[in-house]
């Protein structure tokens, strides 16, 4: 007979269910007018972000076939596909294709205190709930504050899922469930059955996966989108996890050493986790983003080193946690992502924002290749806490034996160096300018009308069929 694992031990930690309990009844009591302004209009700043993100994978070649095979399945319904024309599918089909591309490009937002993304996690789904079944705009608004907040709440408490686990399968069903738990209106008991379902649910994906390049870690999101979905339908009907399911998850079958029960309730209403995101200029894990831009910032001042002429060796410190990021041979455009090798040759070789140095295309690109034999990795001695944590110092050895260096303590764009309105702007035009022409304009028209307070006055459903017709 197999061995069952003993309940976790409640003399080791705090106890947990009463926190939860108190995260579920904020969450389900949150109105609108508790938020402030500015989170308000980060929040929308964030959600125009995925959406851009999620339509600059519309091209690549696993994404169109699965968009294609829902489309062609589907005998359509009241919800946007986020591509090119905007096809109109159910409900879960939407966000199981919106789901599948929002991660894909490495370009979403994310919350770096502890490694998550839950706006990628939730998103697709409330917007595709929120257009099903006609919900207001503010609901649309709260559910997406919400389901950041207990996303980033629970990555926070049980941080030691990684680095064996990737966030993408760790929480993807919470965040998911907690998004729609807020949608749909859920009191406080059924929202805890809600993530007490879900956590039972989620995906454990390897993190390694991502290192490796394996192009599953991409639908993981989609999935937990599917199973959040689930969890909700059985809360409504009684069904759900134990009170402690989290913490027998998370601790005893994941493995998190430690629980943190403060972290889901320190601070609520006035720490906003949304507000603390960060928003991505390249298309590669965050952990290359400081490198990328030291280097870039030689090559501005250097032109003639582009390409990589006159460079015998591109040397990059990085914090302990990046040195694994160093594949130097990637055979997925994911594995490209996830090397601060590939990233720094690529940037090197054609810029730091040239959109196609993370495409599939880039695996074979000649030049890239060889500037990626010239790329060492060390670690940086001395890291500082977040936010600048993710730091890098880049050297370029010239054939003439001269050094150049350059560093860069956060990237722009992160939490320690956010990016601006305009520039978040511009990221989005460029990103949604094949698919989506008219994000940019309705990412503008839904912050006049948060800070105007007239967001009653605009309907989701004309709003999202705007962000994909042509200009």
């Amino acid at each position: 007979m197999s061995h069952v694992p003993e309940p976790a031990d409640d003399s080791r930690c705090e106890p947990f269910e009463p926190r939860l309990g108190q995260l579920c009844k904020w969450a389900s009591s949150l109105s609108l007018e508790d938020i402030p302004k500015p989170v308000l209009l980060k929040a929308a700043l964030v959600l125009g972000d995925n959406i851009a993100a999620t339509v600059s994978a519309a091209d690549e070649p696993q994404v169109r076939a699965y968009h294609d095979r829902l489309v062609a399945s589907d005998p359509g319904g009241p919800c946007t596909l986020l591509r090119r024309g905007g096809p109109r599918l159910s409900m879960l089909h939407a966000a199981l294709g919106n789901g599948m591309a929002v991660t894909w490009n490495e370009l979403d937002d994310g919350y770096t205190q502890t490694a998550v993304h839950p706006g990628a996690l939730s998103q697709p789904l409330i917007l595709a709930a929120g257009q099903a079944h006609g919900h207001r705009f503010a609901d649309v608004m709260l559910a997406t504050v919400v389901a950041y907040e207990v996303g980033a709440r629970f990555a926070n408490t049980w941080p030691g899922t990684l680095p064996r686990i990737h966030p993408h399968g760790a929480f993807n069903a919470v965040c998911a469930a907690a998004g729609l738990a807020r949608l749909r209106r859920f009191d406080a008991s059924t929202f805890e059955a809600a993530l007490s379902g879900a956590v039972t649910m989620v995906s454990p994906g390897p993190y390694s996966h991502a290192l490796q390049g394996a192009l599953i870690r991409n639908a993981w999101p989609a999935a937990g989108l599917w199973l959040g979905h689930f969890a909700c339908e059985m809360a409504q009907l009684g069904v759900s996890g134990t009170a402690t399911a989290a913490r027998e998850v998370y601790e005893q079958i994941l493995g998190a050493p430690v629980t943190r029960a403060e972290q889901l309730t320190e601070g609520l209403g006035q720490q906003w986790a949304v507000a603390a995101g960060y928003h991505k200029l390249y298309g590669s894990c965050h952990h290359a983003h400081a490198a990328m831009e030291a280097l870039e910032s030689i090559l501005q001042d250097r032109p003639e080193l582009r390409g990589g002429r006159s460079v015998r060796r591109l040397s990059v410190q990085v914090s302990h946690t990046a040195m694994k990021f160093d594949h130097r041979q990637p055979t997925t455009a994911l594995a490209a992502k996830f090397s601060i090798v590939h990233a720094v040759a690529a940037t090197l070789a054609h810029g730091a924002q040239e959109p196609s140095n993370f495409f599939e295309a880039s695996l074979s690109d000649p030049l890239i290749a060889q500037l990626r034999q010239r790329v060492t990795l060390a670690p940086l001695p001395h890291v500082k806490p977040w936010p600048y944590d993710r730091p890098a110092r880049v050297s370029l050895e010239l054939d003439d034996g001269s050094q150049v260096q350059a560093f860069c303590e956060a990237a722009l764009g992160s939490p320690a160096r956010p990016l601006d309105y305009p520039a978040v702007m511009d990221k989005i035009t460029r990103l949604s300018r094949r698919h989506a022409p008219g994000l940019p304009h309705a990412v503008q028209q839904l912050r006049e009308h948060l800070q105007q307070d007239r967001l009653d006055a605009l309907d989701l459903g004309p709003w999202m069929a705007g962000i994909t017709a042509a200009t």
